[in-house]
């Protein structure tokens, strides 16, 4: 009988840390899910050359530091040395400090090599803004 109430202990101990864990993991989806559309927006705006849409989710201080000109030298360098974006795979993410932050694989027609994209977010919660940006590729670094 002491056996089936230890055995019992342990079950009811071993749920709530499965349940959290599942939820982290839906948490982490859904963060997942809302970095990929930030990025796919980013992208599309680099393409058409649409600044608003570029960007559409950057926190204050990232627009400020990203003015129109900029965006526009910005948009011609990936364009010239990138290409056009072929297809995007996410890599997962990590919280630090408050900010998510979420790495993805990137084949572009102009590159041989996988380019990384990471995109910092502010925040884990909804309205995530965009604080950071960076296409890692050998070719950007000539």
């Amino acid at each position: 009988m002491k056996f089936a109430i230890a055995a019992l202990s342990i079950l009811v101990i071993s749920f709530p840390t499965l349940g959290i864990t599942a939820s982290v993991e839906a948490d982490n989806g859904s963060l997942m899910t809302e970095a990929t559309m930030i990025l796919q927006g980013i992208i599309e705006g680099i393409a058409q050359g649409d600044y608003a849409k570029y960007t559409r989710n950057f926190s204050e201080l990232m627009k400020a530091s990203q003015n129109r000109e900029d965006f526009l030298t910005l948009q011609k360098r990936l364009q010239k040395t990138l290409g056009r974006l072929q297809s995007m795979d996410n890599f997962g993410l990590y919280v630090q400090r408050g900010n998510t932050i979420t790495l993805f694989k990137a084949r572009f027609s102009g590159e041989k090599d996988d380019v990384l994209i990471k995109l910092v977010l502010e925040g884990v919660e909804k309205k995530l803004r965009v604080t950071g940006l960076w296409f890692d590729s050998p070719s950007l670094d000539k």
